[in-house]
């Protein structure tokens, strides 16, 4: 008699399952409020950059895209993606938007304003207009 070995089965774990993917902080919101800030900082470049002080408002926006990115990334455990490039992008616009405004300001805007009493004069009506007096 000859016996014949049976294969046997290996047994099946059920408790080895992966996690949903919705445990865990995505980052996912703050980098897509990080480059809404730059796009909003591209759209008002051209018109702010030309007004002498208000042109850094552009550059503020990317900063805050900065600030926005790292929050998501600092306490993210997934969705780093769009945060790593909403950081990225806002680094190098608000690089780029803060020189522009001071090279405007220093070579463009501050000459003219010293040697021009009218447009002095309007610069000053348009910080009155938006600051208050």
């Amino acid at each position: 008699m000859s016996q014949e070995k049976l294969p046997q089965e290996t047994p099946v774990h059920q408790h080895e399952q992966v996690a949903p993917a919705t445990i865990g902080r995505s980052a996912t919101a703050h980098g897509i409020t990080a480059l809404a800030l730059c796009a909003i900082a591209l759209v008002m470049t051209p018109v702010l950059i030309l007004i002498p002080y208000i042109g850094f408002i552009p550059a503020l926006l990317a900063g805050g895209g900065i600030v926005a990115a790292w929050i998501g990334l600092r306490g993210s455990t997934r969705g780093s993606g769009v945060a790593v490039t909403g950081l990225i992008v806002s680094v190098v616009l608000f690089a780029l938007l803060a020189g522009l405004a001071t090279m405007w300001n220093v070579v463009v805007a501050d000459p003219a304003i010293r040697d021009y009493d009218e447009l002095h004069d309007v610069i000053d009506h348009i910080r009155r207009l938006i600051f208050g007096s």
